[in-house]
Protein backbone atom coordinates (compact mmCIF):
# COMPACT_ATOMS: atom_id res chain seq x y z
CA UNK A 1 0.00 0.00 0.00
CA UNK A 2 1.45 3.43 -0.57
CA UNK A 3 3.02 4.45 2.86
CA UNK A 4 0.89 7.97 2.74
CA UNK A 5 -2.20 6.41 3.25
CA UNK A 6 -1.43 3.57 5.31
CA UNK A 7 -0.12 6.11 7.59
CA UNK A 8 -3.58 8.22 7.25
CA UNK A 9 -5.57 4.99 7.74
CA UNK A 10 -3.95 4.07 11.12
CA UNK A 11 -3.99 6.92 12.74
CA UNK A 12 -7.85 8.04 11.96
CA UNK A 13 -8.26 4.17 13.38
CA UNK A 14 -5.83 4.46 16.29
CA UNK A 15 -7.89 7.68 17.15
CA UNK A 16 -11.11 6.17 16.58
CA UNK A 17 -9.91 3.72 19.26
CA UNK A 18 -9.15 6.05 21.54
CA UNK A 19 -12.05 7.87 21.67
CA UNK A 20 -13.66 4.64 21.84
CA UNK A 21 -15.74 4.97 19.22
CA UNK A 22 -13.85 2.08 17.11
CA UNK A 23 -16.47 -0.69 15.29
CA UNK A 24 -15.98 -4.21 14.54
CA UNK A 25 -17.66 -6.69 12.84
CA UNK A 26 -19.39 -9.88 13.79
CA UNK A 27 -18.42 -9.19 17.24
CA UNK A 28 -21.91 -10.66 18.88
CA UNK A 29 -24.16 -12.01 16.39
CA UNK A 30 -22.94 -15.08 15.79
CA UNK A 31 -23.01 -16.08 19.05
CA UNK A 32 -26.24 -14.67 19.69
CA UNK A 33 -27.45 -16.60 16.67
CA UNK A 34 -26.58 -20.10 17.74
CA UNK A 35 -27.07 -19.88 21.26
CA UNK A 36 -30.86 -19.66 22.84
CA UNK A 37 -29.98 -18.74 26.29
CA UNK A 38 -28.75 -15.67 24.72
CA UNK A 39 -31.12 -12.23 24.85
CA UNK A 40 -30.97 -9.95 21.92
CA UNK A 41 -32.25 -6.64 22.01
CA UNK A 42 -29.80 -5.17 19.46
CA UNK A 43 -31.97 -6.05 15.98
CA UNK A 44 -35.07 -4.41 14.46
CA UNK A 45 -36.90 -7.79 13.84
CA UNK A 46 -39.70 -6.30 15.33
CA UNK A 47 -42.02 -9.31 14.60
CA UNK A 48 -40.11 -12.08 14.51
CA UNK A 49 -40.51 -12.29 10.54
CA UNK A 50 -36.90 -13.10 9.50
CA UNK A 51 -37.35 -16.88 11.39
CA UNK A 52 -41.01 -17.36 10.42
CA UNK A 53 -41.60 -21.05 9.42
CA UNK A 54 -44.38 -19.15 6.67
CA UNK A 55 -41.15 -17.17 5.20
CA UNK A 56 -39.08 -19.89 5.23
CA UNK A 57 -41.61 -22.09 3.27
CA UNK A 58 -42.27 -20.04 0.78
CA UNK A 59 -38.65 -19.64 -0.05
CA UNK A 60 -38.45 -23.07 -0.49
CA UNK A 61 -40.83 -23.70 -2.37
CA UNK A 62 -39.89 -21.38 -5.10
CA UNK A 63 -38.95 -22.66 -8.47
CA UNK A 64 -36.95 -19.51 -9.72
CA UNK A 65 -33.77 -21.18 -11.59
CA UNK A 66 -30.97 -18.60 -10.09
CA UNK A 67 -30.45 -16.74 -6.85
CA UNK A 68 -28.69 -13.56 -8.18
CA UNK A 69 -30.97 -11.58 -10.67
CA UNK A 70 -28.24 -10.41 -13.19
CA UNK A 71 -29.37 -6.86 -14.10
CA UNK A 72 -30.99 -3.71 -13.12
CA UNK A 73 -34.72 -3.81 -13.11
CA UNK A 74 -35.19 -1.92 -16.14
CA UNK A 75 -33.08 -4.38 -18.01
CA UNK A 76 -33.64 -8.03 -17.27
CA UNK A 77 -33.47 -8.30 -13.33
CA UNK A 78 -37.06 -7.21 -13.42
CA UNK A 79 -39.78 -10.00 -12.92
CA UNK A 80 -43.41 -11.14 -11.99
CA UNK A 81 -41.80 -11.58 -8.08
CA UNK A 82 -41.06 -7.69 -8.23
CA UNK A 83 -44.27 -6.90 -9.60
CA UNK A 84 -46.25 -8.73 -7.02
CA UNK A 85 -44.23 -7.29 -4.25
CA UNK A 86 -44.92 -3.78 -4.97
CA UNK A 87 -47.98 -4.99 -5.92
CA UNK A 88 -48.51 -5.51 -2.34
CA UNK A 89 -46.67 -2.60 -1.04
CA UNK A 90 -48.75 0.22 -2.57
CA UNK A 91 -51.44 -1.67 -0.55
CA UNK A 92 -50.03 -1.72 2.72
CA UNK A 93 -48.85 2.07 1.95
CA UNK A 94 -52.28 3.44 0.72
CA UNK A 95 -50.61 4.46 -2.51
CA UNK A 96 -50.85 3.82 -6.33
CA UNK A 97 -47.56 2.50 -7.15
CA UNK A 98 -44.10 1.64 -5.35
CA UNK A 99 -40.80 0.93 -6.26
CA UNK A 100 -38.34 -2.09 -4.77
CA UNK A 101 -35.02 -1.44 -4.10
CA UNK A 102 -31.81 -3.09 -2.88
CA UNK A 103 -31.77 -1.58 0.31
CA UNK A 104 -32.92 0.66 2.00
CA UNK A 105 -30.63 2.84 2.12
CA UNK A 106 -29.62 2.41 -1.77
CA UNK A 107 -33.83 3.66 -1.64
CA UNK A 108 -33.37 6.66 0.69
CA UNK A 109 -30.10 8.31 -1.20
CA UNK A 110 -31.52 7.77 -4.29
CA UNK A 111 -35.04 8.94 -4.17
CA UNK A 112 -34.09 12.18 -2.43
CA UNK A 113 -31.09 12.90 -4.90
CA UNK A 114 -33.55 12.63 -7.81
CA UNK A 115 -36.47 14.38 -6.43
CA UNK A 116 -34.68 17.32 -4.94
CA UNK A 117 -33.06 19.72 -7.41
CA UNK A 118 -31.55 23.09 -7.79
CA UNK A 119 -35.26 24.46 -8.00
CA UNK A 120 -36.12 22.67 -4.96
CA UNK A 121 -35.42 23.49 -0.95
CA UNK A 122 -35.34 20.81 1.32
CA UNK A 123 -36.57 21.51 5.22
CA UNK A 124 -35.39 18.12 6.98
CA UNK A 125 -35.08 17.22 10.89
CA UNK A 126 -32.02 17.32 12.61
CA UNK A 127 -31.79 13.64 13.62
CA UNK A 128 -32.97 12.21 10.64
CA UNK A 129 -31.01 8.73 9.09
CA UNK A 130 -28.21 8.95 7.52
CA UNK A 131 -29.57 7.84 4.09
CA UNK A 132 -31.76 10.61 4.13
CA UNK A 133 -29.41 13.25 4.94
CA UNK A 134 -26.38 11.33 2.26
CA UNK A 135 -29.30 11.71 -0.74
CA UNK A 136 -30.06 15.29 0.24
CA UNK A 137 -26.05 16.15 0.04
CA UNK A 138 -26.01 14.27 -2.99
CA UNK A 139 -28.99 16.26 -4.24
CA UNK A 140 -28.62 19.69 -6.11
CA UNK A 141 -31.21 21.70 -3.42
CA UNK A 142 -30.91 24.21 -0.49
CA UNK A 143 -30.91 22.68 2.69
CA UNK A 144 -32.21 23.99 6.11
CA UNK A 145 -31.54 21.58 8.75
CA UNK A 146 -34.75 22.76 11.73
CA UNK A 147 -34.38 21.41 15.49
CA UNK A 148 -35.58 18.13 16.15
CA UNK A 149 -39.56 17.95 16.03
CA UNK A 150 -39.48 21.81 16.68
CA UNK A 151 -43.10 23.03 15.18
CA UNK A 152 -41.57 26.82 15.39
CA UNK A 153 -38.55 26.20 14.46
CA UNK A 154 -39.47 24.95 11.33
CA UNK A 155 -41.98 27.18 10.36
CA UNK A 156 -40.13 30.08 10.67
CA UNK A 157 -37.76 28.69 8.18
CA UNK A 158 -40.61 27.79 5.81
CA UNK A 159 -41.83 31.46 6.14
CA UNK A 160 -37.77 32.95 5.53
CA UNK A 161 -37.08 30.41 3.19
CA UNK A 162 -39.86 29.27 1.40
CA UNK A 163 -40.09 31.38 -1.31
CA UNK A 164 -36.50 31.39 -2.60
CA UNK A 165 -37.02 28.01 -4.82
CA UNK A 166 -39.70 26.81 -7.01
CA UNK A 167 -40.36 23.34 -4.86
CA UNK A 168 -39.47 22.61 -1.62
CA UNK A 169 -40.23 19.17 0.43
CA UNK A 170 -40.55 18.43 3.99
CA UNK A 171 -38.37 15.15 5.46
CA UNK A 172 -38.64 13.36 8.17
CA UNK A 173 -38.78 9.73 9.63
CA UNK A 174 -42.08 9.09 11.27
CA UNK A 175 -40.49 6.67 14.15
CA UNK A 176 -36.76 7.54 14.82
CA UNK A 177 -34.83 5.43 14.60
CA UNK A 178 -32.43 6.34 17.62
CA UNK A 179 -34.71 7.97 19.76
CA UNK A 180 -37.78 5.79 19.00
CA UNK A 181 -39.73 9.18 19.42
CA UNK A 182 -42.57 10.25 16.75
CA UNK A 183 -42.63 13.00 14.52
CA UNK A 184 -45.58 15.15 14.58
CA UNK A 185 -46.81 14.28 11.32
CA UNK A 186 -49.98 15.62 11.29
CA UNK A 187 -48.34 19.29 12.17
CA UNK A 188 -46.33 18.58 9.37
CA UNK A 189 -48.55 17.59 6.78
CA UNK A 190 -50.24 20.84 7.74
CA UNK A 191 -47.70 22.89 7.25
CA UNK A 192 -46.74 20.94 3.90
CA UNK A 193 -49.95 22.00 2.67
CA UNK A 194 -50.05 25.47 3.81
CA UNK A 195 -46.55 26.05 2.14
CA UNK A 196 -47.20 24.20 -0.68
CA UNK A 197 -44.22 21.48 0.13
CA UNK A 198 -44.19 17.78 -0.77
CA UNK A 199 -44.12 15.33 2.46
CA UNK A 200 -41.33 12.61 2.31
CA UNK A 201 -42.16 10.46 5.38
CA UNK A 202 -39.63 7.74 6.27
CA UNK A 203 -41.17 4.53 8.01
CA UNK A 204 -38.39 2.10 8.09
CA UNK A 205 -38.92 1.56 12.12
CA UNK A 206 -42.54 2.29 11.67
CA UNK A 207 -44.12 -0.21 9.28
CA UNK A 208 -45.13 -3.18 11.10
CA UNK A 209 -45.35 -2.08 14.21
CA UNK A 210 -48.44 0.67 13.78
CA UNK A 211 -51.81 0.77 12.45
CA UNK A 212 -54.13 -1.71 12.06
CA UNK A 213 -52.74 -3.55 9.71
CA UNK A 214 -49.19 -2.60 10.26
CA UNK A 215 -49.31 0.07 7.76
CA UNK A 216 -47.34 2.09 9.52
CA UNK A 217 -48.12 5.44 11.59
CA UNK A 218 -48.91 7.26 8.09
CA UNK A 219 -51.77 4.58 8.44
CA UNK A 220 -52.54 5.18 12.13
CA UNK A 221 -53.28 8.59 11.52
CA UNK A 222 -55.05 7.75 8.31
CA UNK A 223 -52.66 10.05 6.49
CA UNK A 224 -51.49 7.81 3.25
CA UNK A 225 -52.87 10.36 0.98
CA UNK A 226 -51.25 13.60 2.45
CA UNK A 227 -48.05 12.60 1.56
CA UNK A 228 -45.86 13.21 -1.74
CA UNK A 229 -43.46 9.88 -1.24
CA UNK A 230 -43.40 7.44 1.50
CA UNK A 231 -40.23 5.42 2.45
CA UNK A 232 -39.52 1.96 3.76
CA UNK A 233 -37.43 -0.91 4.44
CA UNK A 234 -38.03 -4.60 3.94
CA UNK A 235 -34.92 -5.70 6.49
CA UNK A 236 -36.57 -4.30 9.92
CA UNK A 237 -40.03 -5.40 11.07
CA UNK A 238 -40.56 -7.25 7.67
CA UNK A 239 -37.32 -9.50 8.73
CA UNK A 240 -35.95 -9.22 5.03
CA UNK A 241 -33.62 -6.94 3.07
CA UNK A 242 -34.31 -4.38 0.74
CA UNK A 243 -36.05 -1.10 0.68
CA UNK A 244 -39.16 0.47 -0.78
CA UNK A 245 -40.83 4.08 -1.80
CA UNK A 246 -44.37 4.00 -2.17
CA UNK A 247 -46.63 6.87 -4.27
CA UNK A 248 -48.39 8.10 -7.06
CA UNK A 249 -47.52 6.70 -10.72
CA UNK A 250 -46.39 9.35 -11.88
CA UNK A 251 -43.85 9.67 -9.19
CA UNK A 252 -42.92 5.98 -9.08
CA UNK A 253 -41.96 6.60 -13.39
CA UNK A 254 -40.54 9.03 -12.24
CA UNK A 255 -38.22 7.32 -9.91
CA UNK A 256 -37.39 4.32 -12.48
CA UNK A 257 -36.17 6.83 -15.39
CA UNK A 258 -34.12 9.25 -12.61
CA UNK A 259 -33.41 7.38 -9.59
CA UNK A 260 -29.65 6.40 -10.33
CA UNK A 261 -29.46 3.75 -7.24
CA UNK A 262 -32.36 2.14 -8.94
CA UNK A 263 -31.39 2.32 -12.42
CA UNK A 264 -27.49 1.18 -11.81
CA UNK A 265 -28.47 -1.59 -9.27
CA UNK A 266 -28.94 -5.15 -10.07
CA UNK A 267 -32.45 -5.76 -8.98
CA UNK A 268 -32.96 -7.57 -5.52
CA UNK A 269 -33.03 -11.47 -6.10
CA UNK A 270 -36.52 -13.22 -6.87
CA UNK A 271 -36.15 -15.04 -3.45
CA UNK A 272 -35.91 -12.02 -1.38
CA UNK A 273 -38.86 -10.54 -3.29
CA UNK A 274 -40.59 -13.74 -2.42
CA UNK A 275 -39.58 -13.88 1.31
CA UNK A 276 -40.96 -10.08 1.59
CA UNK A 277 -44.21 -11.10 0.20
CA UNK A 278 -44.79 -14.07 2.40
CA UNK A 279 -43.89 -11.10 5.13
CA UNK A 280 -46.36 -8.91 4.05
CA UNK A 281 -48.91 -11.39 4.00
CA UNK A 282 -48.45 -12.74 8.02
CA UNK A 283 -47.52 -8.65 8.56
CA UNK A 284 -50.81 -7.23 7.79
CA UNK A 285 -52.80 -9.83 10.59
CA UNK A 286 -50.36 -10.00 13.47
CA UNK A 287 -52.39 -7.66 16.04
CA UNK A 288 -51.54 -9.44 18.67
CA UNK A 289 -47.62 -9.46 17.71
CA UNK A 290 -48.15 -5.54 17.69
CA UNK A 291 -50.12 -5.56 21.04
CA UNK A 292 -47.92 -7.24 22.63
CA UNK A 293 -44.75 -4.91 21.40
CA UNK A 294 -46.77 -1.74 22.63
CA UNK A 295 -47.07 -3.86 26.40
CA UNK A 296 -43.16 -4.52 26.49
CA UNK A 297 -42.67 -1.19 25.01
CA UNK A 298 -44.91 0.49 27.60
CA UNK A 299 -43.31 -1.98 30.77
CA UNK A 300 -39.58 -1.65 29.84
CA UNK A 301 -39.98 2.05 30.12
CA UNK A 302 -41.98 1.94 33.15
CA UNK A 303 -39.56 -0.14 34.96
CA UNK A 304 -36.39 1.31 33.74
CA UNK A 305 -37.71 5.25 34.78
CA UNK A 306 -38.41 2.78 38.83
CA UNK A 307 -34.62 2.77 38.49
CA UNK A 308 -33.87 5.99 37.74
CA UNK A 309 -32.34 5.47 34.42
CA UNK A 310 -32.68 8.45 31.77
CA UNK A 311 -35.09 7.62 28.91
CA UNK A 312 -36.02 9.40 25.41
CA UNK A 313 -40.30 9.79 25.62
CA UNK A 314 -42.17 7.18 22.97
CA UNK A 315 -44.21 4.01 22.63
CA UNK A 316 -41.89 2.40 19.60
CA UNK A 317 -40.11 -0.66 19.93
CA UNK A 318 -37.06 1.38 20.21
CA UNK A 319 -35.61 2.17 23.98
CA UNK A 320 -32.78 4.15 24.14
CA UNK A 321 -31.31 4.14 27.89
CA UNK A 322 -29.07 7.63 27.64
CA UNK A 323 -26.02 7.41 29.43
CA UNK A 324 -23.63 10.08 28.00
CA UNK A 325 -19.88 9.17 27.65
CA UNK A 326 -19.09 6.27 25.28
CA UNK A 327 -16.03 4.78 27.52
CA UNK A 328 -19.19 4.20 30.48
CA UNK A 329 -22.13 2.90 27.79
CA UNK A 330 -19.62 0.63 26.10
CA UNK A 331 -18.59 -0.61 29.80
CA UNK A 332 -22.49 -1.26 30.57
CA UNK A 333 -22.64 -2.85 27.17
CA UNK A 334 -20.10 -5.56 27.84
CA UNK A 335 -21.57 -5.84 31.56
CA UNK A 336 -24.95 -7.06 29.91
CA UNK A 337 -22.74 -9.62 27.63
CA UNK A 338 -20.92 -10.82 30.29
CA UNK A 339 -24.73 -12.06 31.17
CA UNK A 340 -25.65 -13.11 28.09
CA UNK A 341 -27.94 -10.06 27.18
CA UNK A 342 -26.98 -7.99 23.85
CA UNK A 343 -27.93 -4.50 24.21
CA UNK A 344 -25.46 -2.18 21.63
CA UNK A 345 -23.37 0.84 22.58
CA UNK A 346 -24.37 3.29 20.31
CA UNK A 347 -21.78 6.18 20.29
CA UNK A 348 -21.31 9.14 17.65
CA UNK A 349 -21.54 9.32 14.38
CA UNK A 350 -24.83 7.67 14.78
CA UNK A 351 -26.09 9.83 17.69
CA UNK A 352 -24.80 13.82 18.83
CA UNK A 353 -21.77 13.83 21.14
CA UNK A 354 -22.01 13.08 24.83
CA UNK A 355 -25.52 11.30 23.95
CA UNK A 356 -23.87 7.44 23.80
CA UNK A 357 -26.77 5.48 24.91
CA UNK A 358 -27.80 1.75 25.50
CA UNK A 359 -30.20 0.84 22.76
CA UNK A 360 -32.83 -1.59 23.75
CA UNK A 361 -34.90 -2.94 20.30
CA UNK A 362 -37.96 -5.14 21.38
CA UNK A 363 -39.40 -7.73 19.45
CA UNK A 364 -43.17 -9.64 19.31
CA UNK A 365 -40.88 -12.58 20.36
CA UNK A 366 -39.38 -11.01 23.74
CA UNK A 367 -41.57 -11.74 26.75
CA UNK A 368 -42.02 -9.86 29.90
CA UNK A 369 -39.88 -12.09 31.41
CA UNK A 370 -36.88 -11.26 29.23
CA UNK A 371 -37.51 -7.88 30.31
CA UNK A 372 -37.20 -8.78 33.97
CA UNK A 373 -34.07 -10.30 32.61
CA UNK A 374 -32.61 -6.82 31.68
CA UNK A 375 -33.94 -5.23 34.35
CA UNK A 376 -32.29 -6.92 36.47
CA UNK A 377 -28.94 -7.31 34.68
CA UNK A 378 -28.98 -3.49 34.86
CA UNK A 379 -29.76 -2.58 38.32
CA UNK A 380 -30.18 0.87 39.87
CA UNK A 381 -28.81 4.13 37.92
Amino acid sequence: MNESWDNHLKSVLSQLEQQQLLRQRGVISETVASDSTWLDFGNNDYLGLSRSSKVIQAIQNCTHPSWGSGASPVLSGYGDAHRRLEASLAKLCGTESALVFSSGFACNVGTLAALADDNCIVFSDQLNHASLIDGLRLSRASREVYPHNDLTALRKMLNTHRGSRTRALIVTESVFSMDGDEAPLLDLAELAEQFDCGLVVDEAHAVGVFGNHGGGLLEELGMADRVLLKLGTLSKAMGGIGGYAAGNRSLIEYLVNRCRSYLFSTACPALAAIAAQAAIEQLTEMRAERQQLAHLSSYTRLRLKQLGWTLIEGRSPIVPIIIGSAERTLQLSQQLRLQQIYVPAIRPPTVPANTCRLRVSLSAYHTQNDIDRLISALGQQ
